[in-house]
């Protein structure tokens, strides 16, 4: 039962987060992707990366890691200039378990 409580509640946080980046109307032009590392390879997984994919605007992100499907402490901001590499955040798996990240805030910034 508290499974199915902690499941709808993790449902529930994941729309509202969406939410608020959609009403930025910025969630097309920073992504999180997907890369290639050896690292990362070893353990089954693929380096998740933010990418600003816009030619001329600075976003602030703020992203919330999740590991085991449990939301940990790290909530943190990264500035993505326009045409900066990717900014690794870490392997999409490790040797203790799985971990993904979500976009918490998305804005433009003035550069």
């Amino acid at each position: 039962m508290i499974n199915v409580l902690l499941a709808g509640l993790l449902a529930f946080c994941q729309i509202a987060i969406a939410a608020e980046v959609t009403e930025e109307g910025h969630t097309h032009q920073v992504n999180l992707i997907e890369l290639e590392d050896a690292d990362c390879a070893q353990k089954d997984g693929k380096l998740i990366a933010l990418m600003n994919s816009d030619a001329e605007t600075t976003f602030e992100v703020w992203v919330d890691r999740w590991f085991m499907n449990v939301q940990t402490p790290d909530h943190t901001k990264h500035v993505l200039p326009p045409g900066q590499a990717p900014v690794p955040l870490g392997c999409s798996s490790t040797r203790a378990g799985d971990q993904h990240w979500t976009f918490y805030s998305i804005k433009s910034i003035k550069p």
